[in-house]
């Protein structure tokens, strides 16, 4: 099934943020779009786990950068093949039924294309292969701008998600490397260049983002709903979803919102 649970909110350093981040929005010191990634994003690559994981966690935010004119690919480290409590459901068929529902969710979204890495649910490993294969979407799609899980976030209770953000750090330095799998820089393909990494789902770091996906709320629904396996078709599978982004809103004054935090590469 997919992955519900939501971040901790009320660890002491959670609610000082909370507390800072509503002082900030009190004082109209607070700025809640997009403008806050940074005016020279231009290509991003959400690096996820599972064929929800992008929509649940950020889709309302992807759909404003899209509308905004930014080009979005999703990279997909598994299956999601055990996605489910169905006993008589078989792996194979659940894998091929969350490639379609992934790929009609990332046409709601608008986005440029999806790079399925093929790993089982559940047994997702940030080791050198995947490390490679990684590098190998930065070179092909040349993002500026990298979406992930914070690998180091105490919080983070799926492997997966902690497998995907450490692969996707991991990636960043080599990619950068002309002699790094030089059989990756063919036919044009030259070395990555990511200037910047976001941090979905939980983190520790300070200066959290938070992004006002009221005006997208709507499209994330749709998006969601895609993912018929996991949630259905009713508003009520989605209740938790709803909750969840209007809780991270409520420091704001915000009716739904999506949070991030950043990390410095160079």
């Amino acid at each position: 099934m997919a992955d519900t649970m939501t971040p901790d909110t009320t660890t002491p350093e959670t609610l000082q943020a909370e507390k800072e981040l509503a002082e900030q929005a009190a004082a109209g010191e607070k700025r809640f779009d997009i403008g806050q990634f940074g005016e020279e994003v231009r290509r991003l690559m959400v690096v996820a786990a599972h064929p929800d994981d992008l929509e649940t966690a950020c889709g309302g935010t992807i759909g404003l950068l899209v509308r905004h004119g930014i080009e979005v690919t999703l990279v997909l480290g598994t299956h999601g093949d055990i996605g489910t409590h169905d006993p008589v459901m078989r792996r194979e068929k659940l894998a091929a039924i969350r490639r379609e529902e992934t790929l009609a969710a990332a046409q709601v979204l608008g986005l440029k294309d999806v790079v399925f890495l093929g790993r089982h649910d559940g047994e997702l490993v940030a080791d050198l292969i995947l490390r490679a294969e990684v590098a190998n979407a930065y070179r092909r799609y040349q993002p500026d701008t990298v979406f992930t899980f914070d690998p180091y976030w105490a919080g983070q209770a799926h492997p997966d998600h902690t497998a995907a953000g450490r692969a996707a750090l991991d990636a960043y330095m080599p990619s950068k490397m002309e002699l790094y799998h030089l059989e990756q820089l063919v036919d044009g393909v030259k070395v990555a260049d990511v200037k910047r990494f976001f941090f979905f789902g939980g983190s520790d770091r300070k200066g959290e983002i938070v992004i006002d996906i009221a005006p997208a709320w709507e499209l994330k629904g749709r998006a969601t709903k895609r993912h018929t396996s996991q949630f259905g078709q009713g508003e009520e599978a989605l209740k938790w979803l709803a909750e969840w982004n209007h809780e991270i809103g409520r420091c704001c004054g915000l009716e739904y919102a999506e949070s991030f935090s950043s990390m410095h590469v160079w």
